[in-house]
């Protein structure tokens, strides 16, 4: 079904999409069996896949019980949305200057496409958008480690914003706090900018920690 070289990653984006759909919720047990059953592969890339999500904490094994989709405790969610919203804003403030007018139309769009999946309650789109909203916006800054580790934590805070942002925002509200960021951007200011983004993850981690 998939090239082998690629099927440890085919079951972690298996698996990623099924939280966004809300087919897996946390709590919920994930079997290697099934998975394996369901993709038409060998439990091997399915046992791989499970080691590095439980390395990442996404998910957590129970002896004798077996693995499930991790309840993160309010100080983990806060924890992730602070580091998140600290790297990215360095590195969007740090490459700023390399976002183009061209650029600035692609986010302006990206915010409407957000605002209509948000209406329409389509998780995966919402999530999809958003996440080329922002890796469009730190991708450019040079430091490649600053964007690796970015691209890292943003898996876990999509798991986490896919699960709650209809408790915390309506669909107006996510497209004002992403126009307020490409607003910061325009204004030139990198101390800003930085404390835009910040602020932004901040105040997502806090509602979902708390579910305000």
């Amino acid at each position: 079904m998939f090239d082998r070289e690629t099927y440890k990653d085919k079951v972690k984006k298996f698996i990623f999409d099924m939280i966004l759909k809300r087919e897996f919720n946390p709590g919920d047990q994930i079997r290697e069996s099934s998975i394996a059953a369901l993709l038409n592969i060998s439990r091997a890339p399915v046992r791989e896949a499970f080691r590095e999500l439980i390395a990442e904490r996404i998910l957590e094994y129970k002896p004798h019980k077996g693995t499930f989709l991790r309840k993160l405790t309010p100080k983990e969610i806060i924890n992730i949305y602070t580091t998140r919203g600290i790297l990215e804003g360095y590195a969007v403030a740090d490459g700023m200057f390399k976002i183009s007018d061209e650029d600035l139309d692609i986010l302006d769009d990206y915010v409407r496409q957000m605002y209509q999946a948000a209406k329409a309650d389509d998780n995966s789109v919402l999530i999809d958008i958003g996440d080329k909203f922002h890796e469009l916006l730190f991708t450019k800054c040079d430091n490649e480690l600053l964007v690796h580790e970015t691209k890292r934590l943003s898996f876990r805070s999509h798991i986490l914003f896919s699960q709650n942002w209809g408790k915390i925002y309506t669909p107006n509200e996510i497209k004002k706090r992403h126009i307020k960021i490409i607003t910061s951007i325009k204004s030139d200011n990198k101390k800003l900018v930085e404390e835009v983004i910040r602020e932004h993850y901040l105040e997502t981690g806090q509602k979902i920690a708390f579910k305000i």
